[in-house]
């Protein structure tokens, strides 16, 4: 053989991805007037204008979210999310008028709320999907309400029958129906979701509530009045006690409190980790620690001005989170939109049967 032959049967090193982390070009002082007019309009509204505000704030997040120096875009029409509103509103009214009559009809509408529960949530993730796009092109979602049902109904209940052995699952199973369902382009989504890393979260979140259970403990257990007070400590221990169930509450709230940062941003950079686009993959390099911080100052910050800090602190956590996801991409991105944008109109056709309305999930 060929010196030449020999040197091209040596396979090509594998080309590095190219990274295009997300960038968010928005800041709290414009989304503050957002908000205000929003908040004023609806109130004066009874409510009604929430539709139009819930399109100001979705247009104004994704357009000021860009991937490799194009933004995001959100088309959808104020009137169709009102009307889902309204029917999401008119249904679970019903549900709660006929819930009043009788136990057993109470027990009925609980049961036709879980009947419609996957069809809302399979319903607003097609509306979600098919009125976002970025360079033109829309995303899309295929998922069933068949599906929804397996998700968000036979495993929560298979959670809890295990005593939440089973909850990795059904996070994995929930992951699953959302980006294996989703598309841009002709382009599907995909997780490999594996459940044993969501375990390894899981568990460190738990050792961190025992640990906090019982800092709680400890404190409830000096608040408790002693063993035998004397005859003339009735009150005095009355209260101890009051005190100290009171503690024990709000003690629990916070625990929660604590751990929902702390499983959202492993749970997020995990699952980044696992999806796919095609050949093109993702990453998530969100800190704990950092998004404490976040959060500590903007409920401080919100608390100190009544409330109105809060666009900020929705901006500045909206802008964390995106500034640390990053595209992999496999060779040049704007090839590959190129490509799908030629297939447009075959994708296009799937959103003609879509219930064009927003159920509010």
């Amino acid at each position: 053989m060929r010196v030449a032959d020999s040197f091209l049967a040596v396979p090509a090193p594998p080309t590095s991805p190219v990274r295009h982390r997300l960038r968010f070009h928005g800041t709290g002082a414009a989304y503050f007037r957002i908000w205000a007019v929003n908040l004023a309009l609806t109130i004066l509204s009874l409510g009604i204008y929430s539709a139009w505000a819930k399109v100001r704030r979705e247009r104004y997040f994704l357009n000021n979210t860009e991937l490799d120096g194009s933004p995001f875009d959100y088309h959808a029409d104020p009137m169709n999310i009102l009307k889902g509103r309204l029917l999401a509103s008119s249904v679970i009214v019903v549900l709660f008028i006929v819930s009043e009559l009788h136990l057993l009809a109470n027990l009925l509408a609980s049961l036709g709320f879980l009947a419609l529960l996957p069809w809302m949530i399979c319903r607003s993730l097609r509306f979600r999907a098919h009125n976002t796009s970025w360079r033109g092109l829309r995303f899309g979602f295929s998922g069933t309400s068949g599906r929804a049902a397996l998700a968000w109904l036979a495993w929560p209940l298979a959670g809890i029958l295990s005593l939440g052995l089973l909850a990795p699952m059904m996070i994995a199973a929930q992951w699953r129906y959302k980006l294996d369902h989703l598309h841009f382009g002709r382009t599907r989504f995909s997780i490999q979701a594996a459940t044993r890393p969501i375990y390894r979260i899981l568990l460190a979140a738990s050792l961190l509530a025992v640990a906090l259970g019982v800092a709680g403990g400890a404190a409830i257990f000096a608040l408790l009045p002693p063993p035998t007070p004397p005859p003339t400590t009735g009150d005095a221990a009355g209260d101890r006690l009051i005190a100290a169930s009171t503690f024990g509450l709000l003690w629990l709230v916070l625990v929660a409190r604590m751990l929902a940062p702390y499983l959202r941003v492993r749970l997020e950079n995990l699952r980044a980790h696992m999806s796919r686009l095609g050949p093109h993959r993702f990453e998530s390099d969100q800190r704990v620690r950092a998004y404490y911080a976040i959060l500590a100052v903007n409920w401080l910050l919100t608390l100190l001005t009544l409330g109105l800090y809060r666009p900020f602190a929705v901006t500045r956590l909206w802008r964390y989170r995106i500034e640390h996801f990053t595209v992999l991409a496999d060779g040049d991105i704007g090839n590959f939109v190129a490509a799908q944008a030629s297939a447009a109109p075959v994708v296009g056709a799937e959103a003609a049967d879509l219930l064009d309305i927003d159920l509010g999930f």
